[in-house]
This record gives structure tokens, sequence and C-alpha cells, in this order.
């Protein structure tokens, strides 16, 4: 689902679209969606012509349930050769699917809330995969370091 950001050409066009026919939410023009209370805020910023919003939720939803599935994720995992390293590609990519399950394409509070938790919880071993050993050699540099673009 697009939404458009300020700065781009997508939200530069909706603009322009937008100001012929104004939508106001509360006052507030539509395309100055992130001043809108969220609660009242639209999930889609411009109509689609052959597909309702709910039918655009549901296929985004289920795309992003496909692509991460275990299967699916596994099957990506074959371009890293080793064990640990397809169990860290598992683990990061579950990690990341529960990080965005609570912006949007799912906004049940009681799946939010289960979401953030399950997060939490595969942080700590994606954690122990990264961490190494220390190194008493290593050097901190002390010569400040100077912005060659002043």
């Amino acid at each position: 689902m697009m939404t458009p950001f300020p700065g781009t050409v997508d939200f530069q066009r909706w603009e322009k679209s937008e100001a012929l026919h104004p939508i106001t939410i509360g006052g507030t023009p539509i395309t100055r969606y992130w001043l809108i209370p969220p609660k009242d805020r639209p999930k889609m910023f411009t109509p689609h012509p052959t597909m309702s919003s709910d039918e655009i939720r549901e296929r985004t939803q289920g795309v992003w349930d496909r692509f991460y599935c275990f299967r699916s994720i596994w099957t990506r995992s074959g371009c890293v050769s080793s064990l640990r390293g397809r169990l860290a590609f598992v683990l990061i990519s579950k990690l990341y699917r529960q990080m965005y399950a609570n912006t949007g394409i799912s906004t049940d509070s009681a799946r939010k809330k289960k979401s953030n938790r399950l997060a939490r919880w595969m942080a700590k071993p994606c954690r122990l995969l990264f961490q190494a050993k220390p190194m008493p050699g290593l050097q901190v540099p002390t010569t400040p370091i100077i912005n060659s673009r002043v």
C-alpha cells in the first residue's frame, strides 16, 4: 500500500491532484495526514479503481504472510552457507516481520501486543548471534575525525 511521503515525486503529484477537490478530516487536508490524529487517519490515501480498501489490506497481509512464512524464509536463507548463518537469517527475518506487524498491516491491538512481546523474545537469541569475543588489543583513535565537507 502506497503512502506518499512529503518530499517525494509521488507526494507532489498527489498534492497537486488533491488541490482540485480537497478532502479534509477534522479540518485538516488529507495531504497533511501526519497532522490527523492516528485514530482518524485513513488507511488508504488514494482510492483504487477496482479494489476496496479492505481487499487491498487483506491482499497485502496475505503477501506478507507468504513471504515471511518459515518455508519461504528457509528457502531464501540458502544464500548463507553455514547453519548458524541460516538460523540467524531465519530469526532476523521473523523478527523483522514481527516488528512490522505493528505498523498498520495488522491493526488489531491484541495482535500488536502479542507481536511486540514475540519480537522482544526473538531479539534475545538474535543478539547472541552477533556478539563477538572482546578485543583487548583494539586501539581507540585519539585524533578527532575532521569533516571534509565544511
